[in-house]
């Protein structure tokens, strides 16, 4: 009595169907290994019957990916050809609150360049008091006096503190710029 195929030797001989031919010394191995497996695969049904139902489970699975995928592109193709959203999107009142948002955010920025009446507080700032004005005629006056002075006020020299008391740096001592 024989023993049974491997689940190993049955992939590779799946695999051996689809693969490109081999090479060399590995080449004549791998023949008389497939010649013992083919021999066994002719004198034991259960394992030929084995190899049938799994070549047949990956035809089946095969065609079922690629017809799904043909399906799939299908109907993605479809649903490109409309920009509209579902239906089921347009049922749904979130959408429609969104909308409404991006809608209201969109006016806006043009309702803030309409021009609005001038508030009172604008009118009173421009009705100027008598008093305000002659405080103002006295800061100009200032502010054209120390312009016009020759040399300004922060730039005059400092008093000198030691002014009234003798000298008793030698003027080598003090530097020259």
């Amino acid at each position: 009595m024989t023993l049974h195929l491997t689940h190993e030797q049955l992939c590779d001989l799946i695999l051996a169907d689809s693969s490109l031919p081999l090479e060399g010394e590995f080449q004549n191995e791998l023949e008389s290994d497939d010649d013992l497996v083919h021999e066994h695969l002719r004198a034991c049904l259960i394992c030929s019957a084995e190899l049938r139902n799994l070549r047949d489970s990956l035809s089946h699975f095969r065609d079922a990916s690629t017809s799904y995928a043909r399906q799939e592109f299908a109907q993605s193709y479809a649903q490109r050809s409309s920009i509209a959203p579902p239906h089921s999107y347009l049922s749904q009142p979130l959408y429609w609150a969104a909308a409404a948002i991006v809608f209201v955010a969109a006016l806006f920025p043009l309702s803030m360049h309409r021009r609005q009446p001038a508030s009172p507080a604008i009118a009173t700032a421009v009705s100027v008091s008598p008093q305000t004005m002659e405080s103002d005629d006295a800061l100009l006056a200032d502010i054209d006096q120390k312009v016009s002075a020759d040399v300004p006020s922060p730039m005059e020299p400092l008093a000198d503190p030691t002014a009234g008391a003798a000298s008793t740096t030698s003027t080598s001592d003090q530097r020259n710029n």
